[in-house]
């Protein structure tokens, strides 16, 4: 499914060697100023080939808005859609042949059909994400004093990696043909307190919603998290204290919520990403043409750990769920 959000309602199109990728955007108010420059900042976070560490296919990722902008720079108050060309498509690069670790499997099963480089399966449809998210963060900041950042907690077997261990990790992957997964740790500081609602309406049930539709994310935890059951309850509960009339808690093991609602504290949460399944050492697999079995080593352009440049995605969904929640707020 494309399409996500009840109050701001996202429905993503295009595919990964497809002419053009895009987003359309219902639910945004008028009159938001667009900060073009933060904008870029962040679609360059996530563009591909910039550095041996990730893919090398290049793309501009040059955003173009079509409705929506009042001299492309103030939001209108309709839907605001905008698409980003693909212009270093290679479709001839991808085979008959369902990849392991890949949607093709499964695509060919619900659709019959397997799309080139993933088709709409593909983490280039991140892209959109990532521009929505960067003007979500500028309203988050400015009228709810909400900020959102992100730091990468492990690589393989290595936790709290320098830039420098991050990439010998890679490096050394890279040269046995093979890919590395790692988790990343995200942050709402300021957070509003009494979002989200019990049970169904939990805000952990609604932003795990929305960064597991990021492409390789296989687990999501809040505060501590799987950690948790390591410890006593009198280790893990939160101390309460009270400072000019507002209540605060000395730890946050609990990650900002409770009962599903946010007690104001900072919302933290951990994705968990696999290593890239696209590798080039010979993996067993079916030719899907001739229904034979046959061996895969994939030759295309792919990131050897998508940890990297998954960071400004995930910061890009937890600030877009986190508005839906104020909206919902809001609107109750």
């Amino acid at each position: 499914m494309n399409k996500i959000g009840k109050y701001l309602k996202l429905t993503i199109f295009g595919t990964s060697h497809g002419p053009s990728i895009g987003i359309t955007i219902t639910g945004l108010k008028k009159g938001i100023k667009l900060d073009w420059s933060s904008i870029k900042v962040e679609m360059d976070r996530r563009k591909p080939g910039q550095n041996p560490l990730t893919t090398p296919r290049k793309e501009a990722d040059e955003v173009c808005v079509l409705t929506g902008l009042k001299n492309n720079l103030i939001t209108t108050g309709k839907p605001l859609k905008m698409i980003i060309k693909n212009t270093n498509i290679r479709p001839h690069d991808y085979l008959p042949i369902l990849r392991p670790g890949h949607a093709d499997w499964t695509a060919l099963i619900k659709y019959h059909h397997v799309a080139t480089g993933g088709g709409q399966f593909s983490g280039r449809l991140t892209a959109p994400i990532v521009f929505v998210g960067a003007i979500i963060k500028q309203v988050l900041k400015q009228e709810y004093g909400i900020e959102i950042n992100s730091k990468i907690s492990q690589i393989y077997h290595t936790t709290n990696p320098s830039p420098k261990q991050i990439a010998q990790l890679i490096k050394k992957a890279q040269m046995q043909k093979d890919s590395l997964g790692g988790t990343i740790t995200l942050q709402a500081q300021h957070m509003i307190a009494g979002l989200g609602s019990d049970f169904f309406g939990g805000i952990e049930a609604k932003v795990s919603e929305y960064l597991f539709a990021i492409p390789g994310v296989k687990g999501v935890e809040f505060g501590d998290g799987f950690k948790l059951v390591e410890h006593y309850g009198s280790q893990t509960n939160d101390a309460i204290y009270i400072k000019q009339k507002k209540f605060y808690t000395k730890t946050n093991h609990m990650g900002g919520i409770l009962g599903g609602i946010s007690n104001g504290m900072d919302l933290v949460c951990k994705i968990a990403i696999k290593p890239t399944p696209s590798i080039g050492q010979p993996q067993h697999s079916v030719n899907y043409q001739t229904m034979q079995p046959t061996i895969l080593a994939t030759t295309g352009r792919h990131d050897p750990c998508i940890v990297l440049r998954a960071q400004v995605v995930a910061e890009a969904y937890l600030a877009i769920a986190i508005y839906e929640l104020i909206l919902a707020n809001e609107k109750a």
